[in-house]
């Protein structure tokens, strides 16, 4: 349901009427716009510092393609349901640990996101401002502007996304490009096939550095594509979506880092003598990837406090102030250590919900039942997860399944489904 008058998004938390459901091609865009960003360059860079430019591209595209397969699993649920990430763990984790655990565990992720995505906006604007016009502007307020301005797409929401999507990802596309293209021809090839040279990395660190950096993307897919019409609209807006942005992003990033010693396109353009150029790429890129971290917080945040549908808009523009105050507290220098433990938070979650609804209540919505407290097997199963994940060799894989395997097992022993009810009952 929509506020006609101002045309803002208010179906939240319940089922998204089939009038208003989008074509995959809508979704595609939105997904796309999310790993157009600055940080999709930075895992480029990352991989080739660790592991080499060949080694980097095969690690990567691994990593995108097996988060392509799990965020499509887990995003059909959402078609399926009409329902956010949110309110689809009911199931799993009961209506209290859906609301209190997981639900706060998703929006302090996007708050987080959206810090990271707002400080590089804000500190290149401020770097540009200074080297093209001579201008000393403070990065605390370019960073506050740029965040309130990415809030009005957000706060709009799902059409918002749409709108902004559809429009600037074939353009960041050309850009990325060009500017790769350009900055070889600029600086040329020589390094290219230099050796690795930050901490050795090997093919399996690559593949799961990639997978822990799209952790929440996966966990949160159905945010989004609880507005798809059909579950093959899923798969192919996930994979289309998600896996040429991103691979692309991240060849991108990892062949600047070789040639320029630089992953960010905004700078290697100022360097290139175009820095007005450099400067709408980023905040373009940012823009994007923003704006759905601050509707998916604001999505989590009316679970977490159980306010009513129609307060999204206003949760969203409280989520987006708090990223970009911890934005301006110098969110981003934590960047390594967030990315890390999205991976161990959330891939456990996703394990949990994926056996849930795939095995437990076989891909059918009819089956989807829900404790009314908590249901204690996603609880001890994603704790059990969480420790797997951070505390065993190649961990996030394997806290995944440990996570499915102890949930299903336990599930089954404490006969859960005789204290589960359906939302009618």
């Amino acid at each position: 349901m929509k506020n006609k008058k101002m045309n803002i998004e208010t179906t939240t938390l319940s089922t998204v009427p089939e009038n208003e459901r989008k074509s995959w091609v809508d979704v595609a865009f939105i997904q796309a716009g999310v790993y157009i960003c600055v940080p999709s360059l930075m895992l480029g860079g990352l991989l080739v510092d660790g592991m080499g430019l060949a080694n980097a591209i095969i690690a990567g595209t691994i990593g995108y393609l097996l988060s392509g397969l799990i965020m499509s699993l887990v995003g059909v649920i959402g078609v399926d349901l009409g329902r956010p990430t949110a309110v689809i763990a009911k199931s799993s984790f009961g209506t209290v640990g859906a609301r209190v655990l997981v639900s706060a565990l998703f929006a302090i992720s996007q708050f987080g996101w959206f810090a990271v995505q707002n400080v590089v906006c804000g500190e290149a604007f401020s770097t540009m401002m200074n080297g093209m016009l001579g201008i000393n502007f403070p990065i605390t307020i370019s960073t506050a502007i740029w965040g309130i301005i990415m809030l009005s797409t957000a706060v709009q929401g799902i059409d918002g996304l749409k709108w902004l999507n559809t429009i600037c990802v074939p353009l960041l596309f050309i850009v990325f490009v060009v500017g790769m293209i350009m900055a070889i021809n600029k600086f040329g090839t020589a390094n290219m096939e230099d050796p690795a040279t930050g901490d050795p990395m090997t093919m399996i660190d690559g593949i799961f550095l990639t997978l822990s950096f799209l952790a929440c993307g996966m966990t949160v897919a159905p945010d989004v594509t609880r507005y798809q019409k059909t579950r093959g609209g899923v798969y192919a807006s996930s994979f289309i979506g998600l896996c040429p942005a991103g691979i692309i992003l991240l060849i991108v990033g990892a062949v600047l880092t070789k040639i320029t010693g630089e992953y960010d396109i905004s700078l290697v353009l100022l360097q290139a003598g175009i820095p007005t150029l450099g400067l709408i790429v980023l905040i373009l890129a940012t823009w994007t990837t923003n704006t759905n971290n601050a509707y998916c917080a604001g999505i989590s945040t009316i679970m977490l406090l159980n306010l009513k549908d129609n307060k999204r808009a206003v949760a969203t523009a409280v989520c987006g102030v708090i990223g970009t105050i911890l934005a301006m507290l110098g969110f981003d220098k934590m960047m390594g250590t967030f990315v890390e433990m999205l991976g161990v938070f959330f891939f456990p979650v996703a394990g949990i919900m994926l056996v849930d609804y795939w095995i437990i209540r076989k891909g059918n919505v009819k089956n989807w039942k829900f404790v009314n407290s908590v249901n204690l097997a996603g609880i001890i199963a994603w704790v059990v997860g969480c420790i797997v994940t951070y505390f065993a060799i190649y961990g996030l894989m394997v806290g995944f399944f440990v996570s499915a395997l102890v949930y299903f097992v336990i599930y089954k022993a404490m006969n859960i489904d005789k204290k589960e009810v359906s939302e009618n009952d």
